[in-house]
């Protein structure tokens, strides 16, 4: 038997990859429902608030226009249940799907110690373990952070009516997106960073981020020392450059990363943050044990745990071995989907223009604001390096040109390139003009 615990996007494709093999497994998941984090606390959360405030941010840019004659109200208790009605219907999805592919499911509590598994009074000696458990919100140590009203993106979800304000901890991209769904739901949002405000990436990103979020303070290097109230939250102590202040506010969020969701697990190797630690086969330091997703750290993207949850599978099976990609493509929801990827190799030649008006950008032509594409490659080796896109839809594009850089594409192999117009990708025509370059 092979047993796999946590039922998020590594777990659930390991048990389902090694079942369709014909393996014994069972997928022990403490939830009640599949689908982990992303489902249920992260990625499909932020789709469902983003959903509603963009079209919101549409609504309101065409009632300038004299297009539309008023914005809809919104009744934020119907969105949470909507979104959870939603969430269920794709968790039943989800185990049927599983449990259909021959997988065992249980709900329960695993703890593993080294080669053992014990679930509720029983202890078992598997064949192979694999521990998928996920990562938990990083918690700063911040007085007052027990205080009602401070929520992260896992507690996030208990709000049933809108604050009137929010801090948000944070620079990254959950900080941004959340910021940017109650900025436009109507709450008086404020942005705290530590350091720069997503920090580390492409710099045409930041700036068309900032854009999206016009309606958001942030605050750069500064730091909260203390959350302030009595019964509930009240306001928010900073040290910025030296000067303390304070912010009156009646809810904070803290969104500043992730750990690895690792106390259960005891008996093997782990790094400084409790991240599990593994080869390229995805195995621990004990033999037959593997650990794949963010229990392993960083990057903490779900795509990449779906992967590594095939390749532990992979290496159990003793199938040829699968890698990680070295160019990843990501993505931060706002107005617009700002997608990039990068390879980190510097001195490249970057280019970028105006991304082309179409489908969901049109009606922001007159703001001057129809997004931003940039490439950036070696022209000497002939090699893309890295791109941005910040349009309607850029994900999935995104997701495309990450592949083909990871594949060694060239600028040249674009030359007879066709797009599907009409279009907001304005990538094909930079890696047509950086061919010319050369």
């Amino acid at each position: 038997m092979i047993i796999v615990i946590g039922g998020g996007p590594a777990g659930r494709l390991a048990s389902i990859h090694l079942a369709l093999e014909e393996k014994d497994v069972l997928l022990v998941d403490k939830r009640g429902a599949l689908g982990g984090q992303c489902l249920h606390k992260g990625c499909m959360v932020i789709c469902a608030l983003n959903d509603v405030a963009r079209s919101l941010d549409e609504c309101r840019n065409l009632r300038e226009l004299g297009i539309f004659d008023k914005v809809p109200s919104t009744d934020y208790s119907m969105i949470m249940d909507g979104m959870k009605n939603a969430q269920n219907k794709i968790a039943k999805v989800l185990d049927k799907e599983t449990k259909d592919c021959g997988v065992e499911v249980i709900n329960a509590e695993a703890k593993v110690s080294g080669r053992k598994v014990t679930i509720g009074d029983e202890t078992f000696s598997p064949e192979n373990i694999i521990i998928a458990t996920g990562s938990t919100p990083a918690i700063p140590p911040v007085r007052g952070s027990n205080l009602p009203g401070v929520y992260t993106p896992h507690t996030i979800t208990d709000i049933r009516e809108l604050p009137n304000s929010i801090v948000i901890f944070g620079g990254g991209v959950i900080a941004a997106e959340y910021a940017y769904i109650f900025s436009l739901l109507g709450v008086d949002t404020e942005i705290i960073s530590r350091s720069s405000f997503l920090r580390g990436k492409p710099e045409q990103m930041i700036r068309a981020a900032k854009k999206d979020l016009e309606g958001v303070k942030i605050r750069e290097n500064a730091v909260v020392t203390g959350i302030e109230g009595d019964e509930t939250v009240s306001g928010v102590e900073i040290l910025e450059k030296g000067v303390k202040s304070r912010t009156d506010t009646n809810a904070v969020l803290i969104a500043t990363g992730l750990v690895p969701n690792s106390n259960m697990v005891s008996g093997i190797t782990k790094g400084n943050n409790g991240e599990i630690l593994v080869n390229d086969r995805m195995e621990t330091d004990i033999p037959g044990v593997y650990a794949a997703g963010d229990v392993t750290g960083q990057p903490f993207l779900t795509p990449v745990a779906r992967l590594q949850g095939i390749i532990a599978a992979d290496s159990i099976l003793g199938i040829k071995k699968r890698t990680i990609p070295d160019c990843i493509p990501q993505a931060i929801r706002l107005r617009y989907e700002h997608s990039f990827c990068e390879t980190g190799t510097e001195n490249g030649t970057e280019v970028t223009f105006p991304a082309p008006a179409g489908p969901g950008s049109f009606w922001h032509v007159h703001k001057g604001n129809t997004g931003r594409s940039m490439l950036s490659a070696d022209i000497n080796r002939d090699h893309i390096t890295g791109a941005y896109l910040g349009s309607p839809g850029s994900a999935q594009v995104m997701a495309y040109i990450a592949h083909l850089i990871s594949k060694g594409s060239e600028t040249s192999d674009f030359a007879e390139f066709i797009e599907v117009h009409p279009s907001t990708d304005g990538i094909p025509s930079l890696i047509k003009y950086l061919a010319q370059l050369k």
